[in-house]
């Protein structure tokens, strides 16, 4: 039986690409247990190029694979001119990847991805990247029996088997790393960062809610330089940065997310942890925000025990300087007077060594993996 490829462009249409997740997931146990439905509407505004930022500079094609008349997999290709002007390395993107377990589908998908961007001119195809560096990325391929965190990804085992039979290579590993109460050692980390305060004369400072957007400027602005050599690194632009900014606003807490800043004021380095609400997102099905939804939804947030560290930046002129122990000590107590037992390191690509360093002399262990692959195209 032929599989018959389409292009999902209504709005009917995106959400039945999105809910395609839910029979991959929902109907094998073993995935379903640990799986974690996104919020379905956040998902709709990510792929909506008139609501989502980063499609002023990038495009994108949503494509669904059918069988016998039902829907058996989904794929998105993604350019980013932002990305090729920063790297200039030909390369498209595909993520939001979802197969059943069959190559015959797989294999129509990257496909459908491949010569859509070779008709925009790309040379290399990587993924999966929903839909850039600055959202989601990476396959799980470690830690499978654990569910994922807040913006970290799940998949089925096999989908790893899909991406090898199309030929794919792996462009990067990706660690994810763990941390708790049990592993820390506090009073350790406090003498170094009490050491580390005096000799750069630096001093922490909290964010202030009340002045969020100033303060998500300057984050942007640290992050940008912070970050500016990592591997896929594409610089946010102020419409992307205040849009995610916005949307982390009604999830974030204060109390783990702050500057460190030197003697004169001035800020060197910052540090973004979010309360980890896919525990909560567990119980809701994708709709956070419904009348059935919402109270479900809040009543599972007190039971958050959990925090990710998605970021922690540095100025290259305070690097290597002990800064990273002032921020990790910083977040470990607080996170322990609020009650929060542990926290995921996320992500950090594996040759890393450098920040493999921090995380071990934390008390951190590597318990999730993940891969990106890539293909010439």
């Amino acid at each position: 039986m032929s599989i018959e490829i389409r292009e999902a462009v209504s709005k009917k249409e995106i959400h039945e690409y999105i809910k395609f997740a839910w029979k991959i997931y929902r109907t094998n146990p073993d995935l379903n247990k640990y799986w974690v439905p996104h919020p379905i509407a956040d998902y709709e505004k990510t792929l909506d190029k008139s609501r989502y930022p980063l499609w002023k500079h990038a495009d994108r094609a949503c494509f669904t694979a059918w069988k016998n008349g039902n829907m058996v997999g989904t794929i998105t290709a993604v350019t980013n001119e932002r990305h090729n002007e920063f790297h200039k390395d030909g390369a498209g993107f595909w993520g939001f990847f979802e197969c059943i377990n069959d190559v015959a589908v797989s294999r129509a998908l990257f496909d459908a991805a491949k010569n859509w961007l070779v008709s925009k001119g790309k040379t290399e195809m990587r993924g999966p990247i929903s839909p850039s560096t600055n959202d989601q990325l990476g396959m799980l391929s470690k830690g499978y029996n654990l569910p994922p965190v807040f913006l970290m990804t799940y998949n089925p085992p096999y989908y790893h088997d899909l991406c090898r039979d199309y030929g794919m290579t792996v462009a990067q590993e990706l660690v994810a790393w763990i941390v708790n109460q049990r592993t820390i050692d506090l009073p350790r980390l406090k003498r170094i960062s009490d050491l580390v305060k005096k000799r750069e004369k630096l001093k922490l400072r909290y964010l202030n809610m009340k002045a969020w957007q100033e303060e998500a400027k300057i984050i942007r602005q640290l992050y940008n330089q912070a970050w500016e050599l990592n591997w896929g690194f594409v610089p946010f632009t102020e419409e992307e940065f205040y849009n995610l900014a916005k949307d982390l606003k009604q999830i974030a807490d204060p109390d783990i997310i702050y500057f460190v800043e030197n003697d004169k004021g001035e800020p060197v380095a910052f540090s973004l942890s979010l309360p980890d609400v896919n525990i909560a997102l567990k119980h809701v099905n994708g709709n956070p925000m419904t009348l059935t939804g919402l109270p479900k939804f809040l009543w599972y947030s007190r039971k958050i025990n959990r925090i990710r560290t998605i970021v922690m930046g540095v100025i290259p002129e305070y690097r290597n300087k002990g800064v990273d122990s002032v921020m990790n000590a910083e977040t470990v107590e607080v996170g322990i007077r609020k009650g929060y037992y542990e926290a995921e390191l996320s992500w950090v690509l594996k040759s890393n060594t450098a920040m493999s360093k921090v995380a071990e002399a934390i008390g951190a262990e590597p318990y999730k993996e993940y891969l990106i692959y890539q293909t010439a195209i």
